[in-house]
């Protein structure tokens, strides 16, 4: 069965940009020289495919998603050789890569948007970007980045027109409505599938096309040019993976799922119900979302992020019910001034308040749901952030790899570093970096190791059915991953208090159950399976006979 399935069921994503991972020359910035270096530790955590965030040349405005062009490499961070020399090498450690590709916009500083700006009005050149002499067209489409821009539109004064940019006033819009920019993109697309990328993480897929009337997201247009893209790399012969961030309502993301659009999108629904579950210690909207998702789509074909690189997104109440954004608010420690745009500026750690148990819990569950768990560097550590920095760079900081000097980051002097490592209490590189951690049996660190071996011996758990079980604890979430020669039972509690509780198996009756991380055996299962959780706590077991040794170095 597995044979047949393509090469992302299951895999488990690990997000990182590239300038803040590893610097290999010195200059206080990482690149894919230093990243290179840092494969065998990829490989040892068990992750599968690597996100890159933007690696394109820019000037930086807004974290490399403001691009001046889509065929290169910054010179920060090396040139098409370098990256060749790493791409190689993360397929011979059995890695698969994956690039944002950023759909939407260019930086203002792109050369079609020069040209554009200068060529007469209503010219082909032009016609790359959406212009306006009125500001109020597509006024119900909201501000995105509302914290920075009051309005859509920027006037500028060159074109002596306004031009839509649905991100921050530098990110113009591209004018799908155009056949030339539709081929120009799927050009960029074409380029690095050439070069053997293995996918794309496709930004902000709903904003291609406008219409007035709407909030000019998920257009039908849109669609289209997407079934397009799909048959593009299609074409190319082999398995391209096309992930799209759609940060809408589920039932709105769906439909990106279709059998000839995309392969895959994130669920940000899930993540703020995760969130809200441990905030609240309640699980019944949590198992609601779950079922939700699961009839949605056909098939493990969500992204299960929990942090990225940008806010922890919760919107205006059409993507979020403000019940769930209201829990999150008052249950998590997110602090004073972490506010931005739609969501929270904080990374996992900090916004957990530091606890590793509701760290273990949130990551054990999104290892043991049905479709692709996303984990961001530094979060198998616990790293904390720097509130303070620039818009979203509090959760970019660089890697902490060992208690030397900028964490071994970098060689280079501080005021060089493309940001400070993180010494706030508790967070300090000093004492949460890869080399102390992997010392230490029972760290953090270590745990996630582990959790993924056993993901990846446990093939119910990569593309297994889902089925709640009821559970009369309003604080556990309990579900089955079955295939036909394996089932999985997990079990976590989202409070702060321990839970015990009892488990109706009358369907495995009398089958063997054992607990995966250790192996130890439990009763046999039956009618009342008595069950007990610590604080934050998370457990899978085995149900059947089959031999589930997890032997781990």
């Amino acid at each position: 069965m597995s044979q047949t399935m393509p090469w992302w069921t299951g895999t488990v994503i690990y997000q990182l940009i590239v300038r803040s991972f590893a610097d290999g020359n010195g200059d206080g910035i990482g690149d894919f020289k230093g990243l290179a270096s840092r494969l065998p530790y990829l490989r040892w955590l068990g992750v599968k495919t690597l996100w890159l965030t933007p690696t394109y040349p820019s000037p930086l405005r807004d974290g490399g998603y403001d691009i001046t062009d889509f065929k290169d490499i910054h010179p920060d961070l090396g040139d098409l050789a370098s990256f060749h020399r790493f791409l190689t090498a993360a397929h011979s450690q059995g890695m698969r890569v994956i690039l944002d590709l950023v759909l939407n916009h260019t930086s203002d500083l792109h050369p079609w948007f020069q040209r554009a700006r200068w060529a007469p009005k209503g010219s082909t050149e032009r016609d790359v970007y959406v212009w306006s002499d009125d500001p109020s067209r597509y006024s119900d489409a909201p501000v995105l980045f509302r914290h920075f821009e009051a309005s859509n539109w920027e006037w500028d004064p060159v074109a002596e027109q306004y031009y839509l940019h649905r991100f921050l006033s530098h990110q113009p819009d591209l004018n799908y409505a155009n056949p030339w920019v539709q081929e120009a993109m799927l050009e960029v697309v074409d380029f690095w599938l050439e070069r053997g990328v293995d996918g794309f993480r496709l930004d902000a897929v709903p904003f291609l096309f406008e219409e007035e009337g709407t909030r000019c997201e998920g257009l039908p247009e849109t669609h289209a040019f997407l079934r397009r893209l799909r048959a593009r790399v299609d074409a190319m012969g082999r398995e391209v993976l096309l992930l799209g961030e759609a940060i809408q309502p589920v039932q709105e993301a769906a439909p990106y799922l279709a059998k000839d659009e995309l392969h895959g999108a994130f669920n940000f629904v899930l993540t703020a119900h995760l969130f809200a579950a441990v905030a609240s210690g309640s699980t019944r909207q949590l198992g609601d979302c779950l079922n939700e998702a699961e009839h949605a789509v056909d098939g493990p074909r969500w992204a299960l992020p929990l942090r990225n690189h940008d806010e922890l997104w919760l919107g205006d109440g059409h993507l979020i019910p403000d019940e769930v954004i209201q829990s999150i608010r008052v249950g998590l420690p997110q602090g004073q001034g972490h506010w931005l745009n739609w969501g929270i500026n904080r990374r996992l750690a900090p916004l957990l308040n530091g606890d590793p148990r509701s760290n273990r819990l949130l990551h054990g569950l999104i290892y043991s749901l049905p479709g692709m768990p996303c984990l961001y560097y530094g979060d198998e550590l616990g790293m904390g952030d720097w509130p303070g920095l620039r818009d979203r760079d509090p959760n970019r900081t660089p890697m902490a790899w060992t208690p030397a000097r900028n964490g071994g980051f970098s060689s280079a002097p501080d005021p060089l570093l493309v940001l400070p490592p993180i010494t706030a209490p508790g967070y300090d590189y000093r004492v949460v970096n890869v080399e102390v951690q992997k010392q230490l049996p029972g760290s953090l660190l270590n745990w996630h190791r582990r959790m993924l071996t056993c993901r990846r011996l446990l093939p119910a758990l990569a593309h297994g059915s889902l089925q709640l079980l009821p559970c009369s604890h309003p604080g556990a979430l309990v579900y089955v991953r079955a295939t036909e020669a394996m089932t999985v039972l997990v079990a976590g509690n989202v409070t702060a208090a321990g839970a015990s509780f009892s488990l109706d198996l009358t369907a495995w009756e009398g089958l063997r159950t054992r607990e995966v991380m250790w192996g130890c055996e439990f009763p046999l299962a039956s009618r009342e399976w008595f069950v007990n959780l610590s604080p934050y706590g998370i457990n899978w077991w085995l149900i059947g006979e089959v031999d589930t040794a997890v032997p781990v170095s």
